[in-house]
């Protein structure tokens, strides 16, 4: 409900048709649990997978992952455009840019209640006992994630009230780099999810480096105003009589 009136606003503040934001978030929904779910497979637990395949579709026995449900996202609004070429594959890329962040940091929250994706063992006073894991106070990093999602998010609202749709690609630029570069650093007080590649970075940071650099190729296209909205493919809200 948050992403549905959040991008209804945008809309309206930008003048345009809302009347399609339900069918929008629907693509979007869809392609994110799909791609978050064969992220999963592919790049967390592929052998135990090709073991027993019918797992794979086995959603409600956890396992999804956030880098593959952005992409899955992504390819969902792509779809939703393809089928409804008034409206224009960029321009809501950055509509729904600026709603991430704080979608991100209640599923984080989400994952705190729920004892996962937890730190490494602590002294640090504020440090965190998950239960479902052992007695060791650990780095809530949820929780750290969660409050820098949230400043993101402030960020992202400071720089539309300011620009509106005046620079195409700055939101889903700003969102890439701000979001995966928050993540990359922050992983290192989170507990690795397997094994470290070259003795340094984790699996999932490894995973950040890809959407960070689109996004800083994005920022330095958006810089030089190489990126425009097909302003025939945006509709406005009709007027009414």
């Amino acid at each position: 409900m948050m992403c549905f009136y959040s991008t209804e606003y945008i809309f309206k503040q930008l003048k345009r048709d809302d009347e399609k934001v339900s069918v929008v978030i629907m693509y979007v929904f869809f392609g994110g649990l799909i791609g978050a779910r064969l992220a999963h497979v592919i790049f967390y637990n592929l052998d135990y997978y090709l073991q027993y395949p019918g797992k794979i579709m086995a959603v409600w026995e956890g396992g999804l992952a956030s880098h593959g449900g952005l992409l899955g996202g992504i390819i969902g609004l792509y779809l939703f455009c393809r089928l409804n070429k008034e409206f224009n594959f960029l321009w809501l890329l950055d509509v729904g840019a600026i709603c991430i962040p704080a979608l991100a940091a209640l599923i984080r929250f989400g994952n705190l209640m729920n004892s996962e994706l937890y730190g490494t063992v602590t002294n640090v006073p504020w440090a965190f006992i998950f239960p479902m894991v052992d007695n060791n106070p650990r780095h809530p990093v949820v929780v750290y994630e969660s409050i820098a999602y949230l400043f993101l998010q402030f960020y992202m609202i400071y720089i539309f009230r300011k620009y509106k749709d005046s620079k195409p690609g700055l939101y889903i630029a700003t969102l890439l780099v701000g979001l995966f570069t928050m993540r990359f650093f922050l992983e290192f007080f989170k507990q690795p999810d397997g094994a470290m590649l070259f003795n340094a970075i984790s699996k999932t940071q490894a995973l950040n480096i890809p959407f960070i650099i689109t996004g800083v190729v994005i920022l330095w296209m958006c810089s030089k105003n190489k990126l425009k909205y097909r302003t025939q493919t945006q509709i406005s809200k009709p007027e009414t009589v």
